[in-house]
């Protein structure tokens, strides 16, 4: 038997070093730590749905950059922000008179029935609407069609998901453990959000072929002879072949401009006054990270 247990601790050794290395590193640098498991979390779950669980050939950059940008600057700095300081602070008399376990279900409430249906989800949609080039009507629009449907499944996950957090889990793993929870979420509501573009995108097919086409106008006479005319019209005819081949080009600049429009709205993110705001404090507790709340 005592040869089994050692075999076992053997086999899981190079785990716990790695969980011990872990648990060491986010108790020195807890909001570095999150931020940098947030991001790749965030960026390693919509591969994950899009590959496997959609089955997708072509892989949608633009979905990919919104998601990577949500996740390096909301998921990883504003809620480090929130959860380990600001809930902190506004639950700090309730846990000093009742214990941090009797204020976990008032931080689940503020989280799930404040925080996410109104600063959570509008946040998303509208770096989504600033990754893809939209203007920010169409972010209010996919918020008031989406977020009934959003919600619902993000209770299903997060209401027994973040009582359990500010119940048992330290300060300095709250956001690392979020994001092992989250990867699961992430792939929901990376498929969720395909779905949606795509129903968006047929209703729009279906709208335009169904508008009443409009008819050709008739071409001018040619006054060329029929010789050179038949010439033009070839002419034309590679121009316009030229044109359908560069569409290769025009989904790399796409591309490209979704990688762009994903950096700005990331610093955009880090300029706003409330990012600005988290990460003066955040220094100021990275000491005390690893107390309960």
């Amino acid at each position: 038997m005592s040869q089994l247990a050692q075999a076992g601790r053997l086999l899981l050794s190079p785990f716990t070093s790695v969980a011990g290395w872990y648990n060491r590193t986010a108790q020195a640098n807890p909001f570095t730590v999150g931020v940098i498991t947030t991001g790749l979390k965030t960026s390693a779950a919509d591969v994950f749905a899009q590959k496997v669980v959609e089955g997708r050939e072509d892989f949608d950059w633009t979905r990919h950059a919104a998601f990577c940008a949500f996740g390096f600057a909301y998921l990883g700095g504003f809620q480090y922000w929130l959860y380990n300081i600001k809930f902190t602070q506004w639950c700090g008399p309730l846990t000093k008179t009742f214990g941090h376990k009797a204020t976990a279900p008032i931080k689940t409430f503020i989280d799930q029935g404040l925080h996410h249906p109104f600063v959570y989800f509008p946040s998303f949609f509208a770096i989504k609407a600033a990754v893809s080039g939209q203007p920010l009507s169409s972010a209010v629009d996919k918020y008031k069609s989406e977020i009934w449907d959003s919600v619902k499944a993000l209770w299903m996950v997060w209401v027994p998901a973040q009582f359990v957090n500010f119940a048992f889990v330290p300060r300095h793993l709250r956001i690392p453990y979020v994001a092992a929870v989250s990867f699961g979420w992430t792939v929901i509501l990376s498929v969720m959000q395909g779905k949606f573009d795509a129903a968006i995108q047929q209703r729009k097919i279906v709208a335009g072929a169904g508008a009443p086409a409009t008819p050709a106008a008739p071409a001018p006479p040619s006054l060329l002879p029929p010789a050179a005319a038949a010439a033009v019209q070839q002419q034309e005819a590679a121009a316009s072949a030229t044109a359908s081949s560069g569409a290769p080009a025009v989904q790399q600049e796409r591309a490209s401009a979704a990688s762009g429009a994903s950096t700005q709205a990331v610093r955009g993110m880090l300029q706003s006054p409330i990012v600005a705001a988290a990460v003066a404090e955040v220094p100021a507790h990275q000491g005390s990270a690893v107390e309960e709340a």
